[in-house]
């Protein structure tokens, strides 16, 4: 089958997980992706077979005049460029948007940092958890009346490479419609900005009753995690029939009468005292068990899963939600399959390369003889070697 963005090329120069994260997005439907990198910017093993999945490698060295010129020769022949420099830097070594936009008019040019491009913090470094500081999701993590905490996990990188790609896709439609490129741009704040949306609306009379902190469990005694005998599982009662439902069991009935809970707003003014009630009635059964019991009265509990145990599902398997694969240098390789499944064009499963490993093959499709390959590698615009191992 056709993927969904062949034909299209893309120049990844971006490092740690944002950036790479959107190139990945792209290969994953079929764009040619050419992961962009100086041969002594090794990254990590393990981002690299994450987020290097479905790309070429080249290491060139854009700062040696025969790396520049290379760099600008691939431009020539690509629709989109991905960048994650600090505000100045790419303009100082030469690929900054209008000096790439005089070489190809229609260029989508990609800028992804931590603050953006414009005001006092666009030249500041920043990393995932620099993102959350500023946007409060660490205050919210830890609990407004306790001790600031960063989530367990860097969604703002891979949503902010999500959110690129979301844009890519935008300007090329809008290209295919005018002809003309665009900068796009996008930051770890922007997206952490996005992801707390419903904590930035205000209006009067408005009352903030948002969950929060370490000790959150949920929304609400009927919607929220609950310890079992062995583990844990999510119970969702979405409305008075479902109460009705999980109070027809013989070891919940007994709530059914209970004055303080005979309607939705009294369960919800009593809520801590509702869950401190089925809490001790949970943790009489396992998981398992409660999943079945639940299931057969028409109530949704469902249990809460390790990664090895993802990693085992029929379900996850059946849905491509894990995916492994050989690869030629690492062996055997678990990774997580894509969100979007389209059923024309479905993405393509594909390993990382080898770092580097495509730079010779990259540089003659783009017409460079031996001799000028000997030359590159000679003024270290590239390696000596066919590729670089990663320690």
């Amino acid at each position: 089958m056709p993927a969904a963005l062949r034909g299209i090329r893309v120049l990844d120069m971006c490092i740690v997980l944002a950036g790479p994260t959107c190139g990945r997005a792209l290969a994953e439907y079929g764009a040619d992706v050419i992961k962009i990198d100086p041969e002594h910017r090794q990254p990590g093993l393990t981002p690299w077979l994450e987020v290097g999945r479905g790309k070429r490698s080249i290491c060139l060295n854009i700062t040696k005049p025969a790396g520049l010129d290379a760099f600008y020769r691939l431009v020539e022949t690509s629709d989109v460029v991905l960048e994650g420099f600090r505000k100045g830097v790419a303009d100082r070594l030469g690929v900054g948007y209008e000096q790439l936009k005089r070489r190809k008019p229609g260029l989508i040019y990609v800028s992804i940092n931590a603050f953006g491009q414009q005001g006092p913090w666009a030249v500041r470094p920043g990393f995932d958890q620099n993102a959350q500081a500023a946007t409060g999701m660490q205050v919210r993590n830890g609990g407004r009346d306790g001790v600031p905490a960063p989530p367990p996990y860097t969604f703002n990188d891979y949503g902010t490479g999500l959110m690129a790609a979301y844009g890519v896709i935008m300007a090329l439609l809008e290209r295919e419609r005018t002809g003309k490129g665009q900068r796009v741009e996008t930051a770890l704040s922007y997206t952490a900005s996005t992801f707390s949306l419903p904590y930035m609306l205000d209006y009067v009379g408005y009352d903030r009753n948002e969950i929060e902190g370490p000790d959150a469990k949920g929304f609400n005694a009927l919607s929220r995690l609950y310890q079992s005998s062995d583990s844990w599982f999510l119970l969702s009662v979405e409305d008075f029939e479902g109460w009705n439902r999980l109070t027809r069991l013989d070891s919940l009935k007994h709530l059914r009468g209970k004055p303080e809970f005979a309607t939705a707003e009294l369960r919800d003014e009593n809520d801590e005292q509702l869950s401190e009630q089925l809490a001790l009635t949970f943790r009489l059964n396992s998981t398992e068990e409660w999943a079945r019991i639940l299931k057969g009265v028409g109530v949704t509990a469902i249990p809460n899963q390790t990664i090895s145990e993802l990693r085992e599902d029929s379900y996850a398997q059946r849905h491509s939600l894990i995916q492994s694969a050989k690869h030629p240098d690492f062996g055997r390789i678990t990774h997580g399959g894509v969100s979007p499944q389209l059923s024309r064009t479905p993405a393509v499963a594909a390993r990382s390369p080898a770092f580097g490993g495509d730079t010779e093959s990259i540089l003659r499709e783009l017409g460079y003889a031996s001799p000028e390959i000997d030359k590159m590698r000679a003024s270290g615009a590239i390696p000596r070697t066919a590729s670089v191992p990663i320690a």
